[in-house]
């Protein structure tokens, strides 16, 4: 990883400093970008938002719910991915090294399904491992948007679908910006 941390300083120095450099991927995503393009990562980005003109405060949205309304959605979604085949669907990648993929390995429900399936806990538990495990994760991304962006927050406990929309098409309206 130094090599391509002294890569990644050399072409780009301004996402070198932006970058976290704690993180392989994101350091491996950036040099693979500079090396497939020719072109530093940071000028693409600033290409990209000058194109599309968009001024990211005032066209990023936000959606929250109640934390109790986020828990049972999350819930229904996880149990609904049991009953469409999750389990199935682990077995036939494992078969084709699902286990050997760290990056897969990661993903929400396969690495529990794999503990299930290896003899770890119970079918049941594993559902509410994974439901767990889920509801964690929601609570990491809302931490990070808050503290990473400036966002235009949108509460659903009070917004029907129709006022969401409404209230999006105010705020772009406001900023002059025309979809491409």
């Amino acid at each position: 990883m130094p090599v391509l941390l002294r890569e990644l300083a050399e072409l780009d120095p301004a996402t070198y400093e932006r970058i976290d450099r704690q993180n392989p991927r994101r350091v491996i995503r950036a040099v693979e970008v500079i090396r497939l393009s020719g072109k530093p990562l940071s000028q693409q980005r600033a290409r990209w938002s000058a194109e599309r003109g968009i001024r990211s405060a005032e066209l990023a949205f936000g959606l929250t719910r109640l934390t109790e309304e986020l828990h049972r959605r999350i819930d229904q979604r996880v149990e609904k991915m049991f009953r469409d085949g999750l389990v199935a669907e682990t077995e036939a990648l494992l078969k084709l090294g699902l286990a050997e993929n760290k990056t897969a390995m990661q993903a929400l429900g396969y690495r529990q399904v794999v503990e299930y399936l290896r003899g770890a806990r119970s079918l049941a538990d594993t559902v509410e491992l994974v439901k767990t495990r889920t509801r964690q994760f929601a609570k990491r991304q809302m931490t990070w948007f808050r503290k990473q962006m400036q966002l235009n927050w949108i509460d659903l406990r009070t917004e029907k679908t129709a006022e969401v929309v409404a209230i999006i098409e105010d705020l772009v309206a406001k900023t002059g910006f025309s979809p491409v």
